[in-house]
């Protein structure tokens, strides 16, 4: 981040000098007591678990130069303690601060399921013609949008930030904070369904990113999504549908693999042009889709941002391809899960090509609240539709996404376990040769374990 004064900072958050210099120099805002050192202002948040005002004084010991506290005495009278009522309020009203003073657009992404992985597609077509910044791993919250924030400098040309809320009125926030410029809405599903009660309830509230939007701003809807595609016809600012549906704006065409990747030809309003990229399934070919129509947005030809695209390899853990010993293909995709998500992850896995079975290894998808066994099934009887042979579930929701297959009736040999040791032992035991496994669960469910497994005992010698 760029320098700001501890006078600034108290401004920025309306807080009160209990100590220290205002002039002290802060390069550095940090929420890890691990990462506060010399020219560091320790941001200390009030966890279920752990206050994080407990480091306070360690953080100054090892030369911090600044502390936001909402509690607590001074404990270094040479050092910066600002007092806030609320710290985790305080660090996004100095982010929305630090982010004015950049003259810089800012594209948001937000949806139920695949910011992350759009948000790099984004940056990577991006990256051809500008210098961006972009949201580290996935930090979009409430704390981790103003921590992104504070990445932002003079340097920068564009910026790409996610935005993921799980409660109503968070939107509000992160659009305080963010001021974006243009706006991406991946999709509308089931994530947090708990919280919003219905998917009607999960539209209203993700449409809030382009809540100020006027005719200068633009927003990207996937027009595969029947809910995103309706609304777009009442937006108050320009839209541009990106998908295979024939309203959308930027469509992809004869979408086929070659040589295990995704190859399409991308439909727009100036022409055609063929796309290759190097990961599977459909929601990345409409990552790829709204990548090239925000480069274009921007300046950027599709012919070039999609040389961009096609350098891209993925992240860890998201549909990532292990090829193991005996010609076996495992896909680690084990970072999260949701309803959605998961149908995408068959999709991926039957694109493979390979000579053994199709296996799908599914762990529960956590945070479904009283609807989480009606979810369950209902997944179970699109993946029953599939041409898999082998389902291997794991936990205690799955065992309704099992039924729903064992109900259909579809011949698919189901085996259901309560843990992933239980999980490992049988696959270890029983992939063979030319087998392609898809890995898959909520991130509370430690679904790596098994690409681990798979991993050491399949290794190519």
């Amino acid at each position: 981040m760029e320098r700001m004064t501890a006078g600034e900072i108290v401004e920025a958050v309306g807080g009160v000098l209990l100590a220290g210099n205002p002039e002290t120099v802060i390069e550095n805002i940090c929420i890890d007591s691990r990462e506060a050192g010399e020219g560091s202002l320790f941001v200390p948040i009030i966890g279920e678990k752990v206050d994080a005002h407990k480091f306070i004084a360690q953080v100054l010991d090892q030369g911090a130069s600044a502390v936001l506290m909402s509690h607590g005495d001074v404990t270094d009278s040479d050092k910066v303690h600002i007092q806030v009522k609320d710290t985790v309020k305080a660090l996004g009203d100095l982010g929305a601060c630090y982010r004015r003073k950049f003259h810089v657009p800012i594209v948001g992404i937000t949806g139920s399921v695949g910011k992350t992985s759009t948000k790099e597609m984004i940056s990577a077509a991006l990256e051809t013609g500008f210098n961006i910044m972009k949201t580290a791993g996935n930090q979009n919250s409430q704390i981790g949008v103003p921590l992104t924030l504070f990445r932002m400098d003079s340097d920068k040309e564009l910026a790409v930030v996610e935005m993921g809320i799980s409660e109503f009125g968070e939107m509000e926030n992160l659009v305080r904070f963010v001021e974006p410029d243009v706006a991406v809405v991946t999709n509308i599903g089931e994530a947090h369904i708990a919280q919003f009660g219905k998917k009607e309830n999960t539209l209203k509230e993700k449409l809030k990113i382009a809540m100020n939007f006027g005719e200068n701003q633009r927003v990207f809807l996937n027009g595969d999504d029947p809910l995103l595609r309706q609304a777009a016809a009442d937006m108050k600012c320009p839209v541009t549908l990106f998908g295979t549906d024939l309203s959308c704006d930027y469509r992809a065409e004869n979408i086929h693999i070659e040589d295990g990747k995704n190859c399409f030809t991308l439909v727009y309003p100036e022409g055609r042009e063929d796309v290759v990229i190097q990961q599977l399934g459909l929601h990345n070919i409409l990552n790829a889709l709204v990548a090239i129509a925000i480069a274009k947005h921007f300046g950027i030809e599709p012919a070039v941002a999609k040389k961009g695209l096609k350098a891209y390899e993925g992240l860890p853990m998201r549909q990532q391809i292990n090829h193991l010993a005996q010609g076996i293909k495992v896909i680690d995709d084990s970072y999260n899960a949701s309803p959605a998500s998961v149908k995408s992850g068959i999709d991926g896995l039957m694109q493979l090509d390979n000579p053994g079975r199709k296996i799908a290894v599914l762990a529960d998808i956590l945070e479904l609240g009283d609807i989480s066994e009606q979810c369950h099934y209902d997944t179970g009887v699109e993946v029953a539709k599939e041409k898999l042979q082998v389902v291997v579930t794991v936990g205690q929701e799955m065992k309704f996404l099992a039924k729903a297959i064992i109900d259909s009736g579809a011949g698919i040999a189901v085996c259901s376990f309560d843990s992933n040791d239980e999980a490992i032992e049988w696959l270890l035991n029983n992939i063979s040769a030319g087998d392609a496994i898809l890995v898959k669960g909520s991130r509370g469910m430690h679904e790596e374990e098994v690409v681990k497994a798979l991993r050491e005992k399949f290794s190519v010698k």
